[in-house]
């Protein structure tokens, strides 16, 4: 199973210090986030990574075709290429969620992403890698010729990720390759686990509101748990996006079983052993081929050492 890390790029010399570790304990890709009001600049960073870095794939991880006109994007990433191994570039593009709420913005429909991934397509050399990011069957069906594969925003639900899988469809030269992200924060030791928990609530509600709040009852929510997500969901506030200690970390202290559930389905919370335990158990379920973990922790350094070293060691080839 491939094992990827996404990062907010608050700090260029931060996210270069993730990549790194990723890179020398043997990850295969670091996604940088794309949310610039919030977080900082995306392709600068990607180049900053690019520059110091050997093997990795490095590239947006989820941007969008709203904050920048697909134009702009492929001219960005066209000009990675000629400075860097363009088999080094992965782009992950989807509709658009922090990014472009916190702005005042609106996510893209799901066919201005396919556009948009087009047109970079018809820029960039083949060695690109190009993703369709989507959380549901019709972002999914948008995926392309000249659309490498599926990230999907769905969590841990094998029977919402073989629909998402299905409604990208087949193609000629084989199924369409799809990887889960969510949220991670791997630890040494069970006891660690609560306070690693406790941690990343914020991400995980994060994470499940974009993938779940546009539509429950069809997105595998049990009916009971509808009603308290919906409450937790609408009070969310952007400016304090994915961000610990922030509101939106306490937007479930009243919602226990909402909780439990959020974090069994968008979450990969403990050992390296036992997060692999349940990806292993999902992949057979699901037919997924990969996984990225994101690095919204308060020990980014060891979270990423864990995943190279252990996690990817644990799932085995």
């Amino acid at each position: 199973m491939d094992i990827g890390i996404s990062h907010l790029p608050a700090s260029p010399s931060r996210a270069l210090r993730l990549a790194q570790i990723a890179e020398s304990t043997g990850i295969g890709r670091f996604g940088v986030a794309d949310s610039s009001h919030l977080f900082g600049a995306m392709y600068p960073t990607v180049q900053l990574i690019l520059s110091k870095t050997s093997r990795i794939k490095v590239g947006p991880f989820v941007t969008n075709p709203v904050t920048r006109h697909p134009s702009v994007h492929a001219a960005d990433i066209a000009a990675l290429a000629t400075l860097h191994a363009p088999g080094r570039l992965a782009v992950v593009m989807g509709t658009g969620d922090s990014a472009v709420h916190s702005v005042g913005l609106r996510p893209a429909p799901a066919e201005q992403v396919r556009l948009a991934l087009e047109t970079i397509r018809g820029v960039v050399p083949d060695a690109v890698t190009l993703e369709l990011a989507a959380s549901g069957p019709k972002a999914a069906s948008m995926i392309a010729p000249g659309i490498d594969g599926l990230v999907l925003g769905g969590g841990l639900s094998a029977s919402w990720t073989r629909h998402l899988i299905a409604a990208a469809g087949s193609r000629p030269d084989g199924p369409v390759g799809a990887r889960v992200f969510l949220i991670g924060h791997l630890v040494e030791r069970e006891d660690q686990v609560p306070w690693a928990r406790e941690a990343v609530r914020a991400s995980v509600l994060a994470v499940a509101r974009h993938a779940i709040g546009g539509g429950m009852a069809a997105r595998d929510v049990p009916v009971r748990l509808r009603p308290g997500l919906e409450q937790a969901f609408a009070r969310y506030d952007f400016a304090a996006h994915a961000k610990a200690g922030g509101v939106n970390e306490r937007l479930l202290d009243d919602y226990a079983e909402e909780e439990a559930y959020l974090f069994e389905r968008f979450a990969a919370v403990g050992t390296a052993g036992s997060v692999a335990e349940r990806l292993r158990a999902f992949q057979r379920e699901s037919g997924i081929d990969g996984v990225v973990l994101s690095t919204t922790v308060p020990d980014p350094d060891s979270h990423v050492a864990l995943a190279g070293e252990r996690l990817t060691a644990a799932l085995g080839p």
